[in-house]
């Protein structure tokens, strides 16, 4: 997760969207564009979720089917995440709040 929030950085990425089954697409100047990298899968993106997200913050996901929150990631550039759960598949959108 670290090495896609310091790409962020560096493309000024506005937002991140990650979903099984394609591969990270990032948000540059309201284009999104799939990276260059293989498709996650479920676990991918769980391990990802799980890599930043409070026990209490997945427990709300799994209960309510979307959970919402902020994430300051390594001091360096604040995200505002969506998670959803749909047919117990997650997808994630993580927004570039700036500093």
């Amino acid at each position: 997760m670290n090495d896609l929030m310091n790409l962020a950085a560096r493309e000024g990425a506005e937002e991140f969207r990650l979903e099984a089954g394609q591969p990270p697409v990032m948000v540059v100047q309201g284009r999104a564009r799939a990276l260059d990298l293989p498709s996650l899968s479920e676990d991918n993106v769980t391990e990802l979720l799980r890599s930043f997200a409070s026990p209490e913050q997945i427990e709300e996901l799994r209960r309510c089917g979307d959970v919402r929150f902020n994430h300051l990631f390594q001091n360096s550039a604040k995200f505002a995440v969506v998670a959803l759960m749909q047919h117990e598949h997650i997808s994630l959108r993580l927004k570039n709040l700036g500093r």
